[in-house]
């Protein structure tokens, strides 16, 4: 059990976020190794809250940050399917929020059980990467404006911090278990960090598969769809803890909150780009 705790939760965290936070420092002007001075010791003490306590209920203050979330998912799902799949990217979209619907009605057991066999997948891939970083990439040469700030270091040190406490909120799993939730934060983050300082690109699925594949052909591409195979699976866990969340309410309260998000969910559609 605790190993498919922690696989679990590995997989769980394996997100475009984290890479996200790491792309930050860079793109502000911080160094490569300033970044990870901020990152990783904020990663890691924010790791500890959800580890060493119960993380809070899915309470319906969670809505919007769980719909951002599941947004800029979809965005980036619609990203990777241009990149990587042939066809229309709507019909892929469709289909993919048909699966996450699908997992979050079969319930924890089932998700639990796929995400747990995505997750030696997914390590095996960020220890590529991280081999791959160092040995191909030369830090800090992309063109950026360099200066240190300490506002943009506390910055991405909330950011780092806050991810690793917020996230196992959304998903509602009972304690977190901690290494399963540091080790591919930490590692993203750094990965992220790492790929702004090096590569002009901007888009970090983009810079994902560019070092991959650069790496070993082909890898950019798994290390990719292994992610779009992560985000629908802790979008289906995610979802399933804030409808058992929203099935404790009153009627009238439920109404109210599935008409938000409907609402949200029509903004999303909208704003989801259709290439």
């Amino acid at each position: 059990m605790p190993r498919q705790n922690a696989a679990f939760w590995f997989t769980s965290n394996f997100l475009p976020g984290p890479l996200a936070i790491g792309f930050l420092g860079p793109l502000q002007g911080l160094t490569f190794g300033q970044s990870v001075l901020a990152i990783v010791p904020a990663a890691l003490l924010g790791s500890l809250v959800p580890a060493l306590r119960r993380s809070p209920p899915c309470t319906l203050l969670l809505l919007p940050v769980l719909l951002i979330l599941h947004m800029l998912h979809l965005e980036i799902l619609s990203r990777i399917a241009i990149h990587l799949l042939p066809g229309s990217p709507q019909n892929w979209l469709a289909f993919a929020l048909m699966l996450v619907i699908l997992q979050a009605l079969i319930g924890p057991p089932l998700l639990h059980r796929a995400q747990a066999l995505l997750a030696p997948l997914l390590a095996l891939v960020l220890v590529l990467l991280g081999f791959a970083g160092p040995l191909l990439l030369e830090v800090d040469t992309a063109q950026r404006q360099p200066g240190f700030a300490w506002s943009t270091f506390g910055l991405l040190a909330l950011l780092a911090a806050l991810w690793q406490i917020v996230l196992p909120a959304l998903v509602n799993q009972g304690p977190a278990h901690y290494l399963g939730l540091s080790l591919p934060g930490v590692g993203l983050m750094t990965l992220g960090a790492l790929m702004a300082s090096a590569i002009p690109a901007v888009d970090s699925v983009v810079s994902l598969r560019l070092l991959g594949d650069r790496f070993v052909p082909g890898l950019g591409s798994v290390a990719v769809g292994l992610l779009a195979l992560a985000m629908l699976g802790a979008m289906a866990v995610q979802g399933h803890a804030q409808f058992m969340a929203l099935s404790a309410r009153p009627k009238k309260t439920k109404a109210r909150v599935l008409l938000l998000a409907g609402f949200v969910m029509s903004l999303m559609v909208i704003w989801t780009p259709w290439y």
